[in-house]
């Protein structure tokens, strides 16, 4: 995929497209939007836990994608003839790994060193790392494979075949 295509498929999910939960997703526009946002988010997690005033930045950031990252999701799914309740089970797992990074970056104190974490925030890294890991599995079976698959080909219940 071009460089081009990607910064196109971006601007879909996050501009054109934010609220837009009819219809069906192509994977390039999934999967775009998906390395983007989750590049985005580490970045600005790295840097809040360096510059303690950037995670108002990273809030703000996660606040503005839930809801287009979602609707990009639920569109994937349309794209290959599935339901959004799908999304439901992971659900509670992926919002406990962001309350653990929220937390986190509130408590992390901008001088200190990989070395020096207290418990709490070995306790809040682990509730990350299992939210993340839990959402994870759930989507490796059977989401993960449905959100990779290509779509139907032509038209099906949630509408016609999107372009690419």
């Amino acid at each position: 995929m071009k460089l081009n295509d990607f910064f196109k498929q971006i601007k879909v999910v996050f501009f054109e497209k934010p609220f837009v939960f009819s219809g069906r997703a192509p994977i390039k526009e999934y999967w775009s939007s998906w390395v983007f946002s989750q590049l985005t988010t580490l970045s600005l997690l790295i840097l809040s836990l360096r510059i303690k005033p950037l995670v108002i930045f990273l809030i703000i950031y996660i606040l503005l994608i839930i809801v287009p990252s979602l609707s990009v999701t639920v569109r994937r799914l349309h794209d290959v003839n599935k339901s959004a309740l799908w999304l439901i089970v992971p659900g509670p797992f992926v919002l406990m790994a962001y309350m653990a990074v929220f937390l986190l970056s509130l408590i992390s104190p901008s001088n200190q060193t990989p070395s020096q974490f207290d418990i709490f925030q070995i306790i809040l890294i682990l509730t990350y790392i299992f939210g993340i890991f839990a959402a994870a599995l759930w989507y490796c079976f059977p989401i993960f494979i449905f959100l990779t698959q290509l779509g139907d080909e032509g038209d099906n219940r949630f509408g016609p075949k999107p372009n690419k």
